[in-house]
């Protein structure tokens, strides 16, 4: 029971002390950024086949290991988050490195 009275007080301490309010802006000054790559990755990679996959990679020159040819149509989409994750402009997060 303590453990989940302490999970709680952790969260109501996230939304009290402004931190949801800081997460939140910074999602709303990333979409913008991230809405265009997204959409255009999408178009690129309708199927999701590897085909596409590598296409994609290519348009924005990220490297494509060979070794993701084995990846299953169903686990594809993580190729694409993890591309659009290395082309996405960072943003800086207070308290990060």
């Amino acid at each position: 029971m303590n453990f989940l009275k302490s999970i709680i007080q952790k969260i109501v301490g996230f939304f009290q002390s402004g931190k949801a309010a800081a997460a939140l802006n910074q999602a709303v000054e990333l979409v913008p950024k991230a809405l265009p790559i997204v959409q255009t990755i999408a178009a690129l990679t309708p199927n999701k086949t590897i085909q596409e996959v590598q296409t994609a990679f290519q348009k924005y020159a990220v490297p494509f290991s060979q070794e993701w040819n084995a990846t299953p149509a169903a686990n594809r989409g993580y190729l694409l988050l993890q591309l659009a994750s290395r082309i996405v402009p960072p943003i800086h997060i207070p308290g990060s490195q």
